[in-house]
C-alpha cells in the first residue's frame, strides 16, 4: 500500500477517537483511585481504633485498681454498659443520618475522651457522667464503622468481580486483626508506666515512706503468711489503698495524658483522613423515618425472643457479659494487683491480648473443620479448669509465671467465646438484625451484672456464679444443636443467598 493509498481518518472522527481514548484513560485512573482510597480509608478506620482503643483498653482493665475508693471504677464500667444497651437501639440509625458515618464516628470518639479525661481526678461527678457518654457514643461509634467497612469492602469486592461477602469479610478479618491489638498495647503502655524500679519496696510493705504500691489489709498477718486474702478469698472490703490512690499521682497522671494524647490523635486521624460515606437509603429529610425505624427495631428485638433457640442462647450470651469483666476487672485486683501488685497488671494481661487474638483467628478456621460444638466444648473444659483452679489456689507474689498461664488460657478460651457465639447467631436465624440486636442486649447486660457485683462480693462467689452459667449455657447450647440435627434430617434447606442489601445490612449492624 502506497502512501497515497493509506486511508485518511476525517477530522471528526479523529476527535471522536481521542476523546474514546481520554475517557478510557479516565476511567482507568478513576478505578486505580477508587481503589486506593477504598484501602486507604480501611487502614485510616483500623489505625484510628487501635489507638483509641490501646487508651480504653488499658484504662479499663485499671479500673479495679486504679479507682478503687467507693468502687467508682466497677460502677463506671457498669454505667457504660447499662447505656450501651439503652442507645444501641435508638441512637445509631437516626445519627448516621444526619452527620453521616465519619462525622458520627468522631462525635462517637468524644465519649471515650471524656472518659479517659475524668480518670485525672476519679470521682462520681466526673466519672459517672463520662461514663454515660461512653455508653451514648460506642453504640453509634460502632453502628458506623461497622456500616463503613461493610461499604468499602463490597465496593472493593465489586472492583474484583467477586462476592460482597468475600470482600466484607475479607475488611472485616483486617480490621479485627488489627483491632484485637490495641489489647496489648493498652497493657504494655501501663505496664511500662507503672513498671517496678529497682528502688521500689515490696508491694504489701506497709510504710510511711513514698513507695509505687502500698495496700493496707485489715489483717495483715493473712496476708504475708496465709495469703488468703488474694485470689478466690479476696474480697474489696478488705483490700483498701491508702491516703491517696494505689499509684503515685503523678504515675497516673502520665498514663492518662498517654491515653488522652492517643484517643486526641485517634480523632484528628478520623477527622483529616477519613472520607465522608452515607447509606443509600440515610438522607436529612428521612431523620423521622428513621426514628421511626430505630423503634420498631427495638420492638423486633423483644418480638425475636419467640424463638426458643434464642431463649436457649441467652445463658451462653449473658455468659460473654460475665466472663470478660471477670478477667479484666475481678482477675485483676484479686490475683494480679493483691498477690503482685498493679504495676503487673498490664504485664500479665499483654499475654491475655495476644492469646486472645491468636485465638480469635485460629477458631474462625478450625469450626471449618470440627464444628462449632467441639469449639465451645474445648473452651468450656479449659474455663473449667482455670475457675476450679483459681477456687482451689492462693496466689503468691514468687508466682507470676501462674499468673500468665492463667490468663494466657483464659484468653484462647475468650477468643473461641467471640468467634463462635456470634456465629451461632448468623447462623442459627434468618432474622439476623433482630438476632443480633439480642445478642449485644444480652451480652451487654452480663457486662452491667458483673460490674456491679464485683467490688461486692468475694471472687470465690463470682467462681460459683461463673460455673453455674457455663454449666446452663452448655446444657442449652447442646439442646440447640440436637434440635438442629433434628430439623435438617426432616427437612433438608439450602440456605437462600443473600443479596447485596441483605449482606449490608446484615453485618453493619451485627458486628
Amino acid at each position: 500500500m502506497t502512501e497515497s493509498e493509506v486511508p485518511v481518518i476525517p477530522e471528526h472522527l479523529e476527535d471522536a477517537i481521542s476523546d474514546i481514548v481520554k475517557e478510557i484513560n479516565t476511567n482507568s485512573t478513576s478505578v486505580v483511585v477508587k481503589k486506593w482510597r477504598i484501602w486507604k480509608n480501611l487502614f485510616v478506620i483500623c489505625i484510628a481504633w487501635v489507638l483509641q482503643f490501646t487508651a480504653f483498653h488499658g484504662i479499663s482493665n485499671l479500673q479495679s485498681s486504679l479507682n478503687a475508693k467507693g468502687n467508682v471504677g466497677m460502677n463506671s464500667m457498669a454505667i457504660i454498659y447499662a447505656f450501651l444497651i439503652f442507645s444501641s437501639a435508638l441512637l445509631p440509625h437516626p445519627m448516621m443520618s444526619i452527620f453521616g458515618m465519619k462525622w458520627t464516628i468522631v462525635i462517637g470518639q468524644f465519649g471515650y475522651l471524656a472518659f479517659v479525661v475524668a480518670n485525672l481526678k476519679p470521682i462520681p461527678a466526673l466519672m459517672y457522667p463520662a461514663s454515660v457518654l461512653v455508653g451514648l457514643g460506642g453504640a453509634v461509634l460502632w453502628t458506623s464503622k461497622n456500616a463503613y467497612v461493610t461499604q468499602i469492602g463490597m465496593l472493593h469486592a465489586e472492583s474484583k468481580g467477586k462476592k460482597p461477602e468475600t470482600g466484607v469479610t475479607q475488611f472485616f478479618g483486617i480490621f479485627f486483626a488489627c483491632f484485637q491489638t490495641s489489647q496489648i498495647w493498652g497493657n504494655l503502655i501501663s505496664y511500662l508506666v507503672l513498671q517496678p524500679t529497682p528502688k521500689s519496696k515490696t508491694h504489701n510493705e506497709i510504710s510511711t515512706g513514698s513507695v509505687v504500691q502500698r495496700i493496707f489489709i485489715k489483717n495483715v498477718t493473712n496476708i504475708t503468711s496465709k495469703g488468703y486474702q488474694c485470689g478466690a478469698g479476696f474480697n474489696e472490703k478488705d483490700f483498701h489503698s491508702d491516703r491517696s490512690a494505689p499509684v503515685s499521682k503523678n504515675l497516673a497522671f502520665t498514663l492518662c495524658y498517654i491515653y488522652i494524647g492517643l484517643i486526641v490523635a485517634s480523632i484528628v486521624f478520623i477527622a483529616l483522613l477519613l472520607d465522608q460515606r452515607r447509606s443509600k437509603t440515610d438522607s436529612k429529610s428521612s431523620i423521622k423515618a428513621q426514628l421511626k425505624n430505630s423503634l420498631h427495631h427495638v420492638a423486633s428485638t423483644f418480638k425475636h425472643l419467640r424463638h426458643l433457640n434464642q431463649i436457649l442462647l441467652i445463658p451462653f450470651t449473658l455468659w460473654s457479659g460475665l466472663e470478660q469483666p471477670y478477667i479484666s476487672a475481678q482477675f485483676t485486683k484479686g490475683f494480679i494487683t493483691c498477690a503482685v501488685g498493679i504495676k503487673y497488671v498490664g504485664l500479665v494481661m499483654i499475654v491475655y491480648g495476644v492469646c486472645d487474638a491468636l485465638s480469635s483467628f485460629s477458631f474462625g478456621h478450625i469450626a471449618k473443620y470440627i464444628g462449632r460444638m467441639y469449639c465451645l466444648m474445648f473452651a468450656a473444659l479449659i474455663n473449667y479448669t482455670l475457675i476450679i483452679t483459681m477456687l482451689l489456689w492462693v496466689p503468691q507474689e514468687n508466682q507470676l509465671w501462674v499468673l500468665f498461664i492463667l490468663a494466657g488460657l483464659w484468653g484462647v478460651a475468650d477468643g473461641c467465646w467471640q468467634t463462635q457465639i456470634a456465629a451461632a447467631y448468623g447462623t442459627l436465624f434468618t432474622e439476623n438484625e433482630s438476632a443480633f440486636s439480642n445478642f449485644h442486649l444480652w451480652e451487654s447486660l452480663g457486662f452491667v451484672i458483673a460490674y456491679v457485683y464485683t467490688p461486692r462480693i468475694r471472687i470465690r462467689y463470682a467462681h460459683i456464679i461463673l460455673l453455674c452459667v457455663l454449666t446452663l449455657s452448655m446444657v442449652c447450647y447442646t439442646i440447640i444443636e440436637i434440635r438442629e440435627k433434628r430439623k435438617k434430617k426432616k427437612v433438608p434447606e439450602e440456605e437462600p443467598s443473600k443479596s447485596k442489601d441483605d449482606i449490608e445490612s446484615t453485618i453493619a449492624t451485627a458486628l
